[in-house]
């Protein structure tokens, strides 16, 4: 599933094209995209597109009401993928579930599983979890401190908490405990302060350089160009089980929790 840096790469991507365009009409293709107030939508102008935590949100003028503002989310979630479509060359019906029709171009939100959504509301806060965004102000090591609390539960699942944190996911909690030298078994509430800062320190540069890689591809995910992300080529222990760690030559190692895969140094993450 796309998490935050592959979000923010489709979001930057789409920024360009789809700033100051005007939308014609919003053609919904599946049935169970139904529900969506596609009136509102028809003749309003994109005034910017945001990464809203998970989703890429675009924010119109209300093309109903002539006035305000509208905001329209979409989440990818496994399959999906939005496309900046300037012409016919390169379309295909095949797995399209809606269709944004702009003053020149339409937006195309393909989705072959369709666990994808589409939704729309006056403000982006409706859209909003009450999680805290890795790359916002709010996060610091002492907000990071606070949501931690004195839990018990072992960091590498606790970051990976969407009720607490937005968009990390398997990868990038596994990454990010490798940067820190966390072993993923430490219950989160014993870090110490400087760990919680160190913490908060390696989320932000491993998220900030999966951004600069165009976010990570292992099976279905694409950017907004069709392309793949390049961040797998810099993995440090995920998906490396028995291999040599770059860093001290022992074997990565294999756990699973909370039935997901935890890869990790025994060495330097002790």
């Amino acid at each position: 599933m796309p998490e935050l840096p592959e979000v923010e790469t489709v979001v930057r991507q789409l920024a360009p094209f789809l700033t100051g365009r005007r939308v014609e009409r919003m053609l919904v293709l599946d049935p169970k995209l139904d529900g969506i107030d596609t009136d509102s939508l028809a003749g309003g102008k994109i005034r910017g597109v945001s990464r809203l935590g998970k989703q890429i949100g675009l924010e119109l003028t209300n093309g109903k009401s002539g006035g305000g503002s509208l905001w329209m989310a979409f989440h990818l979630r496994m399959t999906g993928r939005l496309i900046a479509c300037s012409d016919s060359s390169g379309r295909t019906g095949k797995h399209l579930r809606a269709e944004l029709v702009l003053d020149r171009g339409s937006l195309l939100f393909y989705d072959m599983r369709r666990f994808g959504t589409i939704r729309v509301a006056a403000t982006a806060e409706e859209l909003l979890t009450t999680a805290v965004d890795p790359m916002s102000a709010e996060f610091t090591a002492a907000r990071l401190a606070e949501l931690i609390g004195a839990t018990s539960t072992p960091v590498k699942p606790w970051l990976m908490r969407q009720d607490r944190l937005v968009g990390i996911g398997n990868i990038y909690a596994c990454e990010i405990l490798y940067g820190c030298g966390l072993n993923p078994r430490t219950p989160a509430g014993k870090l110490s302060g400087k760990q919680v800062e160190l913490l908060r320190n390696e989320t932000r540069r491993v998220l900030e350089l999966a951004i600069d890689k165009c976010g990570t591809t292992f099976s279905d995910f694409q950017d907004s160009h069709g392309r793949s992300g390049g961040f797998q080529e810099f993995l440090q222990v995920y998906g490396r089980k028995g291999e040599r760690c770059r860093h001290c030559w022992a074997a990565i190692e294999r756990i699973v929790q909370q039935q997901r895969s935890t890869f990790f140094c025994p060495s330097c993450q002790r």
